[in-house]
């Protein structure tokens, strides 16, 4: 509490100019230059995800036509390896004299000759035996025994493919073995020597990126060709990176990788067949270029806005300070009990004008309180005696109807005189009695008052049958609840025929709940069209719909109210209330946390 009320003392102690400046200073600052951070890191990495997509799917296109070149190759050995000349060499050269190895020799010239033409990339072309001693090659250049032997050592280790720089040659050696159609496992070996050249030309036109280096590196993670030739074909570029991606073939992307001394992302795709790594090294610089450059337009942008919005700010503060401090210096002036001293007037449509305006009106009004409570007393002294006055009219009215009872008695008006000993117990329900709820026995009796009333003017054409739960004659209820309903079903129930009805009440508790059923035999009704009580005018007022609403007042929607009804068979209201066995000191209790739901569609008829 301390710390803030040295906090608030400090900031109070500056002037309004002074605050609303820091204030902006602080609110623009700060949210600029996190806009302008966000805005780089956001911009940073979409460009980086471009930049890997794209880099991700130019490798698919290169891996495609790298597999394609390398396809070629394979289709030749394929196709050697099943050639009847080739099996028959390969099976039985060590058996034939002069004659029959230099007819083989004339045979695979004409074989292999074909395959040559059709791929001018093809250096040489071997056959090996068993043994792995050549027994027929075709080709332009010497090799060595020991690189025929090195590369029919990786093939039974299922390594075909093999990046070589011998010299000033650079090739590459695809190596697949013979196997015998008569069944005797391996026979031989075909070795197809290619130039490097063939796989370079794959690589060529494609635009990585400035800066960026394309190139495939073999099982060993040797060059086979790369791009811009930085590494020879057949010497190790980066045994630590080839590893990582053969662990990880499927991440595709490796981000701050110093590759061949420069920082950058790496995006690499595997040859599943050659057992080939594509790499493309791209440098950090590039990806960079991009964000640098939105970097700086973002910066130029955040100090013109704010050089702008500090010479907007001071305008408007002229605008502002000199209203409010001519407000202030006229509020002060200002007496507690003389309102007429505000005698200045501001015109302007902005929020001072509008204050200026609105100090003006609550002084009128003020002023208008005033007399307004002074009005209501005087009002209020007058409502007092008219309530004195009143209280002594319903004893009047209830002395008059005695008076009349007894002389009908005297008379004997029997059904005259319970009829006005019926009206002076609703009436005495009605206007001495205040409190809302009543017992079911009192409420019954209520009923019973207007039954009796009812019966000197229709007589006997209609009875009431009663079927009520002793058990709850003792809780309480809303007053004049049934009765309404028991007047429809006498006024609108009953045929002009005279023809004797019948209304049966029923009253039974239901768990926590008192369920009731209204039902008579008279005419019924439409209940659909008799729903709208904008269209039933007669039945406005203290009806169907008052009961309805007044249930769902006091407890809510939950209790239901239900009309069923048909015409020339009669209708039944069947409606549930809660049980409330003792009724609370208060009986806004009862109705506590209910909101009122409004329902155009009240139940009435």
């Amino acid at each position: 509490m301390n710390l803030d009320r040295i906090k608030n003392a400090r900031i109070r102690n500056l002037s309004v100019s002074r605050r609303l400046l820091y204030s902006f200073l602080l609110m623009a600052i700060v949210p600029l230059l996190i806009f302008g951070i966000i805005s780089y890191q956001v911009s940073n990495s979409a460009i980086n995800s471009k930049i890997s997509n794209s880099s991700i799917q130019v490798l698919k296109l290169v891996q495609k036509n790298i597999q394609y070149e390398s396809d070629k190759y394979q289709k030749i050995s394929d196709a050697l390896m099943v050639n009847k000349t080739v099996q028959d060499g390969l099976y039985r050269f060590d058996t034939w004299d002069y004659m029959q190895k230099n007819n083989f020799i004339v045979q695979m010239n004409s074989v292999i000759s074909g395959h040559m033409s059709n791929s001018p990339q093809i250096m040489q072309i071997f056959l090996t035996d068993r043994d792995n001693n050549p027994i027929y090659s075709q080709g332009w250049f010497y090799v060595s025994q020991e690189t025929i032997d090195r590369m029919i050592d990786l093939c039974g280790k299922n390594i075909n493919w093999l990046s070589v720089n011998e010299g000033n040659k650079n090739y590459i050696i695809y190596t697949h073995p013979v196997i015998s159609e008569r069944g005797s496992g391996v026979i031989g070996h075909t070795l197809i020597f290619i130039d490097a050249a063939a796989f370079y030309n794959c690589l060529s036109g494609v635009d990585m990126g400035t800066g960026a280096d394309l190139m495939v590196m073999d099982y060993y993670g040797n060059n086979v060709a790369n791009q811009d030739r930085t590494f020879r074909p057949g010497s190790a570029v980066d045994g630590g990176l080839f590893s990582y991606c053969r662990e990880n073939p499927d991440r595709n992307i490796i981000r701050n990788y110093k590759f061949n001394g420069r920082l950058g992302m790496i995006a690499y795709s595997f040859f599943t067949q050659q057992g080939w790594l594509l790499v493309a090294a791209i440098p950090d610089a590039y990806l960079r270029s991009e964000t640098f450059s939105i970097a700086v337009t973002s910066l130029i942008s955040i100090v013109l806005c704010f050089l702008c919005a500090v010479i907007v700010y001071r305008q408007m503060w002229k605008s502002i300070s000199v209203p409010i401090n001519r407000l202030v210096q006229l509020v002060g002036k200002i007496d507690n009990t003389n309102f007429d001293q505000m005698t200045f007037y501001d015109d302007s449509k902005d929020e001072l004008g509008f204050l200026s305006r609105a100090f003006r009106e609550i002084l009128q009004k003020m002023q208008d309180l005033v007399k307004q409570v002074e009005t209501e007393q005087k009002q209020k002294r007058e409502y007092e005696l008219k309530m004195l006055q009143a209280q002594i009219n319903p004893h009047f009215l209830f002395n008059t109807l005695n008076s009349l009872r007894w002389t009908a008695l005297m008379s004997r008006a029997t059904s005259v005189s319970n009829g006005l000993a019926a009206l002076s117990d609703l009436l005495r329900n009605t206007i001495l009695d205040k409190n809302e709820f009543i017992t079911v026995e009192e409420e019954l009796k209520n009923v019973s008052n207007y039954i009796v009333i009812q019966k000197i003017r229709y007589g006997d054409i209609f009875s009431v049958t009663y079927e009520i739960d002793d058990n709850i004659l003792h809780c309480y209820m809303i007053k004049f609840l049934l009765q309404p309903i028991v007047e429809n079903s006498i006024i609108h129930g009953m045929d002009e025929d005279g023809t004797q009805k019948e209304i049966y009440i029923s009253m039974n508790r239901r768990e926590d709940t008192i369920l009731t059923v209204i039902s008579d035999n008279g005419k019924g009704f439409d209940v659909e069209k008799t729903l709208d009580a904008k269209k039933n005018k007669r039945l406005t007022g203290i009806g169907m719909q008052n009961v309805q609403e007044r249930i769902r007042l006091c407890f809510g929607r939950e209790y239901p109210f239900n009309i069923e009804s048909r015409i020339g068979e009669g209708t039944t209201v069947t409606m549930e209330f809660p049980y409330i066995g003792t009724l609370p000191e208060s009986t806004k209790e009862l109705t506590q946390g209910k909101e009122r739901e409004e329902d155009d569609s009240g139940a009435v008829r």
